[in-house]
C-alpha cells in the first residue's frame, strides 16, 4: 500500500470513528447537552472507554451511548437524561492523564433544562457508564434488600466492577449495590 493510501485511509477511519460518536448523541435535546457541556466537561462518548470496555459495551449495550440515557427517571413524571460527564486534564511529562467524572440528571422545566448533580466529580482511573433498567422488582447483590420500583430505574457502573442501581422512591434518590 502507498503512504498516500495508507494516509486516506487512516484518515476515513478516522472521520467514520468520529461520525459513530457523534451519532450516539443525535438523539439528546441541544438544550440538554448545551446544560452540562461547559467548563470543558463533555458527555461520555464510546471512544472515551479504556481498554476492553467499548467492545463489552458495545456488545451489552448495543445502539446506545454509555454517557446518555433518558427516562421517567425524575418524580415529576416527565422524561429526564442521566448524563456521564468527564473532564479530562492534560497530563503533565511522565504522568497519566487524570480525568474526573460526575453523573448529572436533567429535566425541562418549562422548556429550559433543570440540572440535577447526582454523584459530584470525582477523580477516576477508567470512566463508568450509565444506562436504563424498566419499572420492575429488584433485589442488591446479596439479596438482603428487594424492591419494587414502579419508575424508570438507572444503572451507573464500572464495566468490569461495581455497579449501583438508582431510584427515586418519592422525591428521595435511593440505591442498590449490583456488583463489587
Amino acid at each position: 500500500m502507498s503512504i498516500s493510501k495508507g494516509i486516506l485511509f487512516a484518515s476515513l477511519l478516522s472521520f467514520s470513528a468520529h461520525v459513530r460518536a457523534e451519532d450516539c448523541l443525535n438523539n439528546l435535546p441541544p438544550s440538554i447537552r448545551a446544560a452540562v457541556e461547559q467548563d470543558n466537561w463533555t458527555i461520555l462518548q464510546p471512544q472515551d472507554l479504556a481498554g476492553t470496555d467499548p467492545q463489552r459495551w458495545k456488545g451489552n449495550h448495543p445502539g446506545e451511548c454509555p454517557g446518555v440515557t433518558s427516562g421517567n427517571f425524575y418524580p415529576k413524571g416527565k422524561t429526564s437524561y442521566l448524563l456521564a460527564l468527564i473532564q479530562r486534564n492534560p497530563a503533565q511529562a511522565g504522568e497519566q492523564t487524570s480525568q474526573l467524572e460526575q453523573l448529572t440528571l436533567v429535566y425541562l422545566k418549562k422548556n429550559s433544562p433543570v440540572t440535577v448533580s447526582v454523584i459530584p466529580p470525582t477523580q477516576v482511573a477508567a470512566p463508568m457508564v450509565v444506562w436504563k433498567l424498566h419499572p420492575g422488582s429488584y433485589q442488591n447483590l446479596y439479596g438482603s434488600k428487594k424492591v419494587t420500583i414502579s419508575r424508570e430505574s438507572f444503572v451507573y457502573e464500572k464495566l468490569v466492577g461495581t455497579a449501583n442501581q438508582f431510584y427515586y422512591d418519592g422525591s428521595h434518590l435511593k440505591s442498590l449495590v449490583l456488583s463489587k
